[in-house]
């Protein structure tokens, strides 16, 4: 079965994390701080705090910006369940925006319908390493945070996607385009939302008696983040050829990556509809022919509960599968997938 993702590791995260057992320093250390540094330089922001997760950097996130019991946050619902657990952990209520049929990110009418008098933060996610229109966001005057779990290395009008909110935060999950197996990030310019997540990060040794969190990264994860940032622009070029193979088959249409001049892609993602056929349909044609394809997203957050529509985020769950596109797959499971495309195409 050919998978949906698998991690693209080799050599040199095996020497480096070598190295760092060998050093006897296993936590938060010297990899940690250099990954800090290299986050910064490449992210164009003043400060890195390095945690334990994607999920934690957003807990982190809403609590130095005072987020409470009683706010409101804005978030889409066609995403990764981590956003709704990190506003619920933190007590707020996560208010559901639609998307829109572009980028498939947060759509600004439906954030600024949203606000009320309780809105204290927006979290905009760039889904699938296409970056959306974060800047008229940013333009309501509610604090956003940029998440880049999905699109480190993407790009708007030539600037770094996690450049924009007032705090950028970053997952190295096994599966993301940085993968470390766990880890995660928050980028800011601000000294004040710095020291707090520094403070929030670890709880011992401290002069006073506060909830605080054990949210620290090792040298081990960090060693490895590092590696594959220097890996980026190899893990681009492979993504950015499979995918170019796979749009070459006609009656299939490709919804992202887009081609945008002025919202570039990490090609993270392929993701795909067919003209009158439903995702749930296609994935379960590929599986049956030997390759995992997959909705994008496993549920939007907000059929959970069923008490609202959304009608942009309904219809690219109906209609949107994602394609493998993780650059250690073979040639002969490349040309699979496409051959089961072009048969998918035919139905």
């Amino acid at each position: 079965m050919i998978p949906h993702y698998r991690p693209t590791f080799g050599q040199e995260e095996i020497t480096a994390v070598t190295s760092v057992i060998r050093s006897g320093q296993l936590s938060q250390n010297g990899q940690v701080n250099l990954l800090e540094q290299i986050l910064t330089e490449n992210l164009d922001r003043r400060y890195a705090c390095v945690v334990s997760s994607g999920t934690m950097a957003l807990i982190l996130s809403l609590k130095a910006l005072g987020i409470r019991p009683g706010d409101e946050v804005i978030i889409p619902s066609y995403t990764c369940a981590a956003l709704w657990q990190a506003v619920t952990a933190v007590g707020a209520t996560a208010i559901y925006a639609d998307i829109e049929n572009e980028t498939y990110n947060l759509a600004p009418p439906s954030v600024k319908l949203k606000i009320t008098p309780r809105t204290k933060a927006i979290i905009f996610p760039h889904m699938f390493g296409q970056p959306g229109h974060i800047q008229e966001v940013i333009e309501y005057g509610i604090p956003v945070i940029e998440d880049i779990a999905q699109a480190y290395g993407a790009t708007i009008d030539k600037q770094p996607a996690g450049h924009f909110g007032d705090i950028g935060v970053l997952s190295f999950y096994a599966t993301k385009i940085i993968g470390a197996g766990e880890g995660g990030a928050i980028l800011t310019d601000s000294p004040a939302i710095l020291e707090k997540v520094r403070d929030l990060r670890e709880y011992d040794e401290k002069d006073d008696l506060k909830p605080r969190f054990n949210a620290k990264m090792t040298d081990l994860g960090a060693a490895i983040a590092i590696e594959q940032i220097k890996k980026y622009k190899s893990f681009f070029a492979k993504r950015t050829a499979i995918i170019q193979q796979y749009q070459k088959v006609d009656g299939i249409e490709f919804v992202l990556p887009l081609k945008n001049s002025r919202l570039k892609s990490n090609n993270y993602r392929c993701i795909a509809v067919h003209p009158h056929k439903s995702a749930t349909e296609c994935i379960a044609f590929a599986t049956k022919l030997g390759a995992y394809f997959r909705h994008p997203v496993y549920k939007p957050l907000h059929s959970y509960a069923q008490t609202e529509s959304l009608p942009e985020t309904e219809k690219a769950w109906k209609k949107q599968f994602s394609i493998p596109v993780f650059p250690t797959i073979s040639g002969t499971d490349r040309d699979r997938v496409t051959e089961i495309l072009t048969h998918l195409a035919e139905l």
